[in-house]
């Protein structure tokens, strides 16, 4: 897709905000604020994993042939992205731009995330790069190795303000079936690493905490290529494989110039 925000939300069961909220130990005597400490660590991984999610998905879904998005070579350098995910509990949108050629290829863009019972949004800022590998003439597949760095700021729930930072690495398989002058569609599948750090700031108590966390995100898509591939809508569901993660769908449209 393009740079959105990465909006992989994994909620706590317990939480109708969408995020653990991280408490000093010694504050587990007051009951009516959020305490970070008191929210299980499996709680504060599903979120991580669930806010990468869509930036992930959402930033990785259109960048070259590989991935079912727009031709970028000798005619097109450049790249137009817009789009939105969706997962349990969670919603994103966000714009991008793309540059690149048959080889070496990125994306940069922006985005908002909002999450169910959270009155303010996240804001996301995004950036994927990668190559596609050369290989020979005869074979309709398109490979590409990938790498990716997402900030996010919030949502801040007072006490709590978060920021989270999110690095992936991975690659994406296309499969071209059809004429790429004409209308054709492209299967892709691609799987990626995912390292994702929250910054937890709890002003009342003056504390800080960061989490990190690491899991696999699966992906599945297909483009719809059309205007001698210079423009595509993309669909796709990412598969987040850490317990308790549901799956995020993101949809993209490209256009090159």
């Amino acid at each position: 897709m393009l740079a959105l925000p990465r909006l992989c939300t994994i909620r706590p069961p317990d939480s109708s905000a969408g995020a653990a909220m991280p408490a000093p130990a010694y504050e587990e005597n007051r009951e009516d604020e959020p305490r970070p400490g008191n929210a299980d660590t499996t709680g504060m991984k599903r979120f991580l994993g669930a806010f990468a999610m869509v930036v992930l998905s959402a930033a990785a879904a259109d960048a070259q042939t590989c991935m079912g998005g727009t031709e970028l070579g000798h005619r097109s350098q450049n790249r137009l992205m817009a789009g939105g995910t969706m997962a349990d509990g969670a919603d994103g949108a966000g714009a991008g731009y793309g540059f690149g050629g048959n080889t070496f290829f990125g994306n940069v863009g922006m985005g908002f995330n909002r999450f169910d019972g959270v009155t303010r949004k996240q804001f996301a800022v995004t950036s994927l790069f990668g190559t596609q590998l050369r290989l020979p003439d005869r074979l309709p597949i398109a490979v590409c190795p990938l790498g990716q760095f997402d900030v996010a700021f919030g949502p801040n729930v007072d006490p709590v303000s978060l920021r989270t930072h999110t690095f992936s690495g991975g690659g994406r398989l296309g499969w071209v079936t059809g004429n790429p002058e004409k209308f054709n569609v492209v299967p892709t599948a691609g799987f990626s690493f995912v390292r994702t750090g929250t910054y937890a700031s709890y002003s009342l108590l003056l504390v800080d905490q960061t989490v990190w966390d690491n899991y696999n995100v699966l992906h599945m898509g297909a483009g719809l290529r059309f205007n001698h591939s210079r423009m595509a809508v993309t669909p796709g569901l990412s598969f987040p494989m850490v317990d308790g993660a549901d799956p995020t769908f993101n949809v993209t449209f490209t256009s090159s110039f």
